[in-house]
């Protein structure tokens, strides 16, 4: 198969690669915020950038996958007091990616991952995944990009505890990396958190509580961690063990037994 974009491929070409019991693979990101030096569409470009480069190294490797079109946009109602932010709300979020992962199920697609770009998303897909299982009868896995590859993370990063949050050291270098021409390091100005240990400050540092607070509170900037120890080739760097990370799971995903349908629960079974 000469693309991995669903988007590129007849629907002859679809029936022709679900008898294949392919991977699909639906990227979501965000569109919001991420201070001044980086642009509001970081989040979406950068998972469909990580999807697509892994999804190509799994073809490599014999893999039969697709990826859809970005979902765009997600759950960030904690920017928006920033000019730009577009989010939904956790319903239409939750109803959009299901919609998107039912249809690709309809299709005959029975391996389906949602890569996701957006940490405010990622509590709403572990309950979609739940939801699509016991009320469709749908198997769809979630995960973020990074998660894939933290301790890669950990080892290529260079700024404390606090430095990779938001618009910080990981995602500045991965877009220096992927659009300079929307990099403005000029403008890049590091803020890290001031507050109790109980909640997260670092990508690699979550902590035991949630709570919901405006980004606006937290940092005046929008931006939380280091973002001015961001090179292009620390980016590119990141991105390429990103990308053999993601892709592995990928694979292994494409080998899996597949297990008896699940019958979506009714009414009457409630």
């Amino acid at each position: 198969m000469a693309t991995v974009r669903l988007a590129e491929l007849s629907w002859p070409e679809v029936r022709d690669l679900v008898a294949r019991d392919p991977v699909a693979v639906i990227p979501v990101g965000a569109f919001e915020q991420h201070g001044p030096h980086l642009p509001l569409m970081v989040d979406a470009h950068l998972c469909e950038t990580v999807a697509l480069a892994a999804a190509r190294e799994a073809a490599d490797r014999g893999a039969a996958i697709v990826v859809t079109p970005v979902v765009w946009t997600g759950y960030s109602p904690h920017h928006r007091d920033f000019p730009g932010t577009i989010t939904l709300d956790d319903k239409v979020f939750s109803a959009l990616v299901g919609q998107v992962a039912q249809s690709l199920w309809h299709s005959g697609f029975r391996r389906i991952l949602v890569l996701n770009g957006h940490g405010g998303n990622a509590h709403l897909l572990r309950n979609l995944t739940q939801a699509l299982h016991y009320d469709h009868g749908l198997r769809v896995h979630a995960a973020s990009y990074w998660d894939f590859a933290l301790p890669a993370l950990a080892e290529w990063r260079q700024s404390p505890i606090g430095g990779i949050n938001h618009a910080c050291e990981m995602e500045t270098a991965l877009m220096a990396a992927t659009r300079p021409d929307l990099v403005r390091m000029d403008l890049a100005a590091d803020h890290y958190l001031d507050r109790p240990r109980w909640f997260g400050s670092d990508l690699l540092a979550g902590g035991a509580v949630t709570t919901a607070a405006s980004f606006a509170s937290l940092s005046p900037s929008g931006v939380i961690g280091a973002p001015t120890l961001a090179t292009p080739e620390r980016g590119a760097e990141l991105l390429a063990a990103m990308t053999v990370a993601v892709a592995d799971f990928l694979v292994d995903l494409a080998g899996w037994p597949q297990p008896a349908e699940t019958p979506a629960t009714t009414e009457s079974d409630r």
